[in-house]
């Protein structure tokens, strides 16, 4: 029977897991990336395969962060420090409360 350090060490090795964490990391510096009050209208939802969803509560929100989409995807990268793990941003619209 393996050991579950065993295990568990070959996980977090593996590229995908690797790239996962650093996305989660990028993702809770939204407020910085996109500002304060964008950050109160919109919060990423989920990662993958390069795109970042994002919710926003109204479709004027979500328009201004397609707008500023190559600049966020930019700074998402930077706070990830792994260029081109962000390719894309794509955004919906529902209401949600303020974090």
């Amino acid at each position: 029977m393996r050991k579950v350090d065993d295990m568990l060490a070959a996980a977090i090795g593996r590229p995908e897991v690797l790239r996962m964490a650093r996305a989660q990391i990028a993702m809770q510096h939204w407020g910085e990336i996109v500002g304060e009050a964008l950050a109160d209208k919109s919060f990423p939802d989920r990662y993958e395969k390069g795109t970042l969803w994002v919710v926003a509560t109204g479709s004027a929100w979500a328009q201004e962060i397609r707008l500023r989409k190559e600049d966020i995807v930019r700074r998402l990268n930077a706070a990830a420090s792994e260029p081109g793990l962000f390719l894309d941003v794509r955004v919906g619209v529902r209401p949600f409360r303020a974090r």
